[in-house]
């Protein structure tokens, strides 16, 4: 019986790992955060044992004999792989430019922090043009655009890059990231990905369509249905609630460039609305699995934005670790079948107000204990 459990305990080690590391950071640097965890051997090892427990209890449990359930299991293995593949394979750097500069390469960290190495494009990258837009009242910024010219062996063509729009050249994405006082100069990161990415992505997809195929299925095997009635304005009280303390923090100054693109409604709301259910199946339990569902579409939502705006769909920001964190702790009570101790009414709603601790860290202590990249409120 406690082979059973292995995957789960491992679930939960990964968590207060990840939990950990972010107070690590705090402390450390996020130099040494990614040194002595995130990109560390035995952390890669850990997920690892991970994916070879998950693959062991596909089989264990013949899973191909519910092919919704299958896929959406192996879904959160092809995840894993691209994240691997991105690990062992990706690139990441930084390249300034002066205008009427053209440079042939960009730098790059290594571990130790007082050294940094330069590897070479196999194009220029010429800036013809950097310019800040500004909104109605000439004062606050609305994005930070930088004019470049890519010159390769087959000849030059002109490409924008600005905030949550980024420049593609043969596997190599360029993001605007900083820029000079002067307004002539410009910071860039160079991002190459050209393997792990795509992988990660179809992961993303197929866990998507998996997650609608299993609700499909689900409710054709069953008739019953939730009333919500009974707790139909709780809900929307909520649900106001935090969007309200949400809105009021990011409007209450002008949004910065980053925040506006489409990805905000949709990362947000979606987020927004799986921590109001999660809250919620602590009384309705029914509500659990779509909140998991919702919060897991959330955060690869995030993924996706962070590619397109900071250069990489994971960075290990507090907020993204906190974020899985609690999309750990909360899928542990939808296998019951494996967890029986979870099938009491009374063992779930007291794992569930642990679980709610970990669900306020992510939308509330990160912003006033850990900061970040998600930190927008000042």
């Amino acid at each position: 019986m406690i082979f059973r459990q292995v995957p789960f305990l491992l679930v939960i080690l990964v968590a207060v790992v990840i939990s950990a590391a972010t107070f690590v950071e705090q402390g450390m640097g996020t130099d040494e955060a990614h040194r002595l965890i995130y990109g560390a051997h035995w952390f890669v090892a850990l997920w690892g044992l991970i994916s070879a427990a998950g693959l062991w209890a596909i089989v264990r449990k013949r899973m191909w004999q519910r092919p919704a359930l299958l896929v959406l299991h192996l879904s959160f293995l092809v995840i894993l792989l691209g994240a691997l593949v991105t690990h062992l394979t990706s690139r990441q750097g930084f390249m300034h430019l002066r205008k009427g500069e053209a440079v042939p390469q960009y730098w790059v960290k290594t571990d130790n922090p007082q050294v940094i190495t330069n590897e070479q494009l196999p194009f220029l990258v010429c800036l013809k043009d950097f310019g800040v837009e500004t909104d109605a009242d000439s004062l606050t910024h609305a994005d930070y655009v930088s004019t470049l010219l890519i010159v390769t062996k087959a000849g030059r063509r002109e490409c924008r890059v600005s905030m949550n729009n980024i420049c593609r050249e043969q596997g190599y994405r360029l993001y605007q990231t900083d820029y000079d006082a002067d307004h002539l100069g410009s910071t860039l990161t160079v991002s190459y990905d050209p393997f792990g990415t795509p992988i990660t992505y179809a992961g993303y997809l197929l866990l998507a369509l998996s997650m609608a195929w299993y609700e499909v299925g689900r409710k054709k095997r069953k008739t019953e249905h939730f009333q919500f009635s009974a707790f139909h304005f709780p809900l929307i009280f909520i649900f106001l609630a935090l969007s309200s303390w949400m809105v009021i923090g990011l409007m209450g100054r002008p949004l910065v460039p980053v925040l506006r693109s489409p990805f905000l409604v949709l990362h947000v709301g979606t987020i927004c609305v799986s921590y109001v259910l999660l809250m919620s199946s602590i009384v309705w339990r029914q509500l659990l699995r779509p909140a998991v569902f919702l919060l897991t579409l959330g955060i690869f939502l995030g993924a996706v934005w962070a590619g397109v705006s900071w250069g990489t769909y994971w960075s290990w920001d507090p907020k993204e670790a906190w974020a899985l964190v609690t999309l750990l702790i909360y899928c542990l009570p939808l296998h019951q079948e494996s967890l029986p101790w979870l099938r009491s009414q009374r063992a779930y709603r007291l794992y569930s107000l642990l679980a709610l601790a970990c669900l306020l860290m992510t939308y509330f202590g990160v912003n006033y204990i850990l900061g970040g990249m998600h930190s927008y409120m000042g």
